[in-house]
């Protein structure tokens, strides 16, 4: 009798696992989601379903939907945060110095992070006091900055001594966060070009 011969068994080889594409993939997701439905009506099992993703893979990276939204402002103001602290260090008068943060560390990034920045804006609302904390904290290192570019100029006597600095930071920032509800019909204008715009009338305004 001829012996049996065995059935060959092959294994499949392992499917690779990244981590980081999947945090991507919600992170991404839920930037769509929160600019298009809202993020107070955008639930987790939409995230996860819009990803390609499992709810387990959701709460192995974040804790809560509100994280999500936190890492989406984080995105956009450490990379402002770079910007500004490196305006900063420059060895430049405060006008220049000035013009460059309107353009370069508040207006250039809305060309990057055009839907993060709208979605915080928007959506900060539902910011639990403990995460806006940590947001709050964030921010005011950036109004920092810009306050002291202010305050450089009128102690140079660059800039006239209009009020607090401050309250002057408060209104170049607001400004420029708040151009995004109009940035699409700027036409040809980017929004790098719109921040030397905006630098140009700012410092005009303050030059002694």
């Amino acid at each position: 009798m001829a012996k049996a011969r065995g059935k060959k068994t092959t294994t499949s080889a392992p499917v690779k696992r990244d981590p980081d594409a999947t945090k991507a993939a919600l992170l991404k997701s839920a930037l769509t989601l929160f600019e298009k439905k809202g993020y107070d009506a955008t639930s987790v099992q939409q995230i996860v379903d819009d990803a390609g993703r499992t709810k387990g893979a959701f709460y192995h990276y974040y804790e809560s939907k509100e994280d999500l939204l936190h890492e989406l402002h984080d995105t956009f103001i450490d990379y402002q945060l770079e910007l500004a602290h490196a305006v900063l260090a420059r060895d430049e008068p405060a006008d220049v110095l000035l013009a460059a943060m309107v353009s370069e560390a508040l207006m250039e990034p809305l060309a990057r992070y055009k839907s993060e920045i709208s979605v915080f804006l928007h959506e900060q609302r539902f910011f639990s006091e403990k995460q806006f904390a940590e947001i709050r904290a964030k921010r005011d290192e950036f109004e920092g900055c810009v306050v002291e570019v202010i305050r450089r100029g009128i102690d140079s006597g660059i800039f006239k001594d209009v009020g607090s600095p401050r309250l002057i930071a408060f209104g170049v920032i607001g400004m420029c966060a708040w151009s995004h509800t109009w940035m699409s019909q700027s036409g040809q204008y980017t929004p790098r070009k719109i921040g030397e715009m905006f630098g140009e009338v700012l410092v005009s305004g303050l030059r002694a």
